[in-house]
């Protein structure tokens, strides 16, 4: 007992001095050293979770001098504003923290007074129109030096690209005459094709856009940049969207022009009172018990293109015979190289 006794001031020590290394240990950094990254909110009283589509953010470097700063947010016209935040004197990256805030978005719709078109026009309007793709491409010139020429690719596959873009009120036929097409020229004659309409493409790269008209006029610059892509590769691409707006219409037709791809515009030319009795969607009969608002061509606006490459009165043909006029069309401009030559 009297070792023990003896020998317990000593214990203590060695708990004492271990107790404080280990404080020390998980006290914060000291002065002078990195400071944890941390998201600042914004000045007013939302909160900030998430930056419209689209938008891009502006980098600024704010010096303090104190490191562990609680910055406030930023608004910028640009976008959400990132800031970096930099001790005065700190020469290296590691001496600095990232703040970041979102000063365009809203936690809620309710919250929000942005109108999301108008954001989104304003993003695609600042982006730069032309991209270098490769070393052997200019700034505002043609990138067609960065890929496989045309002329190479359609000679292999046998046929040029083209896009047949279907517009007309619901029920008018389009994915039907699509189907039509893509079935006779895949099957019998072995034609690379593919075809695009509201449906498939509101499944995936449109779900998250509403039947607005900001909304529809970004689905079909979205449908629109696909066709072009999918025609310049070489595959006969047939869209069959209601694009409801000239306007829109005429800004897909020029993006083609300009990488010289055909585009046909086809106007499926139904009166809405056949369209009712068609009904295929039971769609008309919502409106006309008032279950649907806002539907194109009933209350909401339909703009009939002035001069389209083709017109299809489809109540006055079958499926084939208007599928046949579009075969015919293609064979008659080239399209379908390869293909058996048609007697008039």
């Amino acid at each position: 007992t009297a070792k023990v006794n003896e020998r317990m001031p000593m214990f203590v020590g060695i708990c004492v001095l271990v107790a404080i290394a280990f404080v020390l240990s998980r006290s914060p950094a000291q002065a002078g050293q990195a400071a944890t990254p941390s998201v600042v909110p914004t000045t007013n009283s939302q909160q900030i979770n998430s930056v419209p589509e689209g938008t891009a953010p502006v980098i600024q470097v704010v010096p303090t001098a104190n490191s562990n700063v609680n910055a406030a947010a930023d608004v910028s016209d640009n976008g959400p504003v990132i800031q970096v935040v930099k001790p005065v004197g700190a020469e290296s990256p590691s001496s600095t923290t990232t703040t970041t805030s979102f000063s365009t978005a809203s936690t809620s719709s309710a919250d929000c007074n942005c109108n999301i078109g108008e954001l989104r026009k304003a993003a695609l309007d600042a982006t730069p129109p032309h991209i270098i793709e490769c070393a052997a491409a200019s700034d505002g010139e043609s990138q067609s030096a960065c890929h496989l020429p045309s002329a190479t690719r359609y000679a292999a596959l046998k046929q040029k690209g083209a896009t047949l873009w279907m517009t007309g009120c619901s029920g008018a036929g389009k994915t039907t005459i699509a189907t039509a097409l893509e079935d006779r020229l895949v099957k019998a004659y072995g034609k690379h094709v593919y075809r695009l309409d509201g449906d498939n493409l509101r499944t995936g790269i449109n779900r998250d856009l509403t039947f607005s008209e900001a909304d529809r006029a970004e689905s079909v610059r979205r449908t629109g940049e696909i066709a072009t892509l999918f025609a310049d590769s070489g595959v006969i691409t047939l869209v069959g969207l209601i694009s409801p707006y000239r306007g829109d219409r005429d800004a897909v037709r020029k993006r083609h022009e300009e990488q010289g791809i055909p585009f046909y515009e086809i106007f499926l030319d139904v009166p809405v009172d056949e369209l009712k009795k068609r009904d295929p969607k039971g769609q008309y009969a919502r409106v006309e018990s008032g279950e649907l608002k806002h539907f194109t061509c009933i209350d909401d606006p339909y703009e009939p293109p002035l001069q389209p490459e083709i017109t299809l009165k489809t109540h006055e043909l079958e499926i084939e015979q208007s599928a046949d006029i579009l075969f015919r069309r293609l064979e008659m401009d080239g399209i379908l190289e390869g293909a058996p030559k048609l007697t008039p």
